[in-house]
């Protein structure tokens, strides 16, 4: 494990980063001190087919490397913690997490569930299938008439950790092109369900017509706000 820390270093709260790698850890930290939130860091994987091979542990040792994380973050001040890491969030038993943890922790399925009651067609892009099939469990549990497309592609990923540029990877992987076949669909909103898709949202919302693109990290940071008080 690495921790790692943004350059915010004043301010009450103080949020706890828990990512697969290195990049996804950076990138929770980047959004936070652009929200003006100081953050610390921890990276669990040294690579997306790490992260992807450790999903594959039982959930039981998973969970427990979750808490012991939480555990490195309180010593390092934080008093909250995001898990920012879709696939690691759907691996979990997190309501044991919520129990156990020292500090109170939201992850992006706490965000989908909020989802649940405002769309009923959804796309769905990951880092790979165990992930799209963990967020389309929790789609269904809260509207058992959603519909679902899912994607899940470790390649994308791969091409971030490897600073591909952003316009680069969106036509390597026809990105654009699959917005457009999920609005032929039907598709109201896509979920990009994978902290690595920060790196390209922003010029994939620029060329994205007819759907929604949804990425959970602000609605993390106001719940743990609100948690918070």
């Amino acid at each position: 494990m690495n921790i790692m820390k943004n350059a915010v270093n004043s301010g009450s709260l103080c949020v706890g980063v828990i990512a697969g790698t290195q990049t996804d850890t950076r990138f929770g930290l980047d959004y936070l001190e652009s929200r003006d939130t100081r953050g610390i860091g921890l990276s669990i994987s040294a690579n997306p087919q790490a992260q992807t091979q450790l999903q594959a542990l039982d959930r039981k040792n998973l969970t427990e490397l979750v808490l012991a994380s939480l555990e490195e973050l309180v010593k390092e001040g934080a008093s909250s913690a995001m898990l920012y890491c879709n696939s690691l969030s759907g691996a979990i038993d997190l309501e044991q997490v919520n129990k156990e943890g020292a500090i109170p922790v939201i992850t992006p399925l706490d965000v989908y569930e909020e989802l649940t009651f405002q769309y009923r067609n959804f796309g769905l892009l990951a880092a790979n299938c165990q992930s799209c099939a963990n967020i389309e469990r929790t789609i269904l549990k809260y509207n058992r008439t959603a519909k679902v497309i899912g994607i899940g592609n470790l390649q994308i990923v791969e091409d971030i950790e490897a600073e591909l540029p952003p316009e680069l990877i969106i036509r390597l992987h026809a990105l654009e092109d699959l917005t457009r076949a999920l609005v032929k669909s039907g598709v109201q909103i896509l979920i990009l369900g994978c902290t690595h898709f920060d790196y390209f949202y922003p010029k994939l919302k620029e060329l994205t017509k007819g759907i929604k693109l949804f990425l959970p990290s602000e609605r993390m940071l106001e719940m743990l706000k609100e948690r918070s008080k």
